[in-house]
């Protein structure tokens, strides 16, 4: 029977969803075959080219969390960056150069020490004293501690 058309079958036969095997007409056969046809076609029809709901993907788990809470940080981030910015803008040229290396370039203190011909202890007393200053300028600013 196999290789033959469906219209030139003698029997027709569709297994249930519990496993029995029906016969049944060609006219019977055909109308099940159409329709399985037809929902195989639309499940790959919206497969391809629909869009899914926000409801359907939150309960398959597919749903990306909300940037808005990112977004916020994102901002307040740049904002404080900018008034840093501009409070090291403010500092005295040798200040902003020693932070320059410190944190930027990532030097050690002891690097930076060699560099100036100075202490460890004078760098670093030199890097306390300017944080403290860019915190006072940043708190005059509106920075908080909380950003610190």
């Amino acid at each position: 029977m196999r290789g033959k058309r469906p219209k030139e079958r003698r029997c027709y036969v569709l297994r249930t969803s519990d496993g029995i095997v029906v016969e049944v007409t060609r006219e019977v056969y055909l109308e099940w075959y159409q329709s399985r046809r037809r929902e195989r076609y639309q499940t790959e029809r919206n497969r391809k080219y629909s869009v899914t709901s926000l409801e359907v993907m939150q309960e398959n788990g597919n749903i990306l969390k909300s940037d808005s809470v990112d977004l916020e940080a994102r901002i307040l981030q740049k904002l404080c960056m900018e008034k840093l910015w501009a409070a090291i803008d403010e500092l005295q040229g040798a200040d902003a150069y020693l932070l320059y290396l410190l944190f930027f370039e990532e030097r050690t203190v002891k690097e930076v020490a060699q560099l100036y011909g100075l202490s460890r202890k004078t760098i670093s007393n030199r890097r306390k004293r300017i944080l403290a200053e860019l915190k006072e300028k940043l708190k005059e600013m509106g920075i908080t501690e909380q950003y610190f």
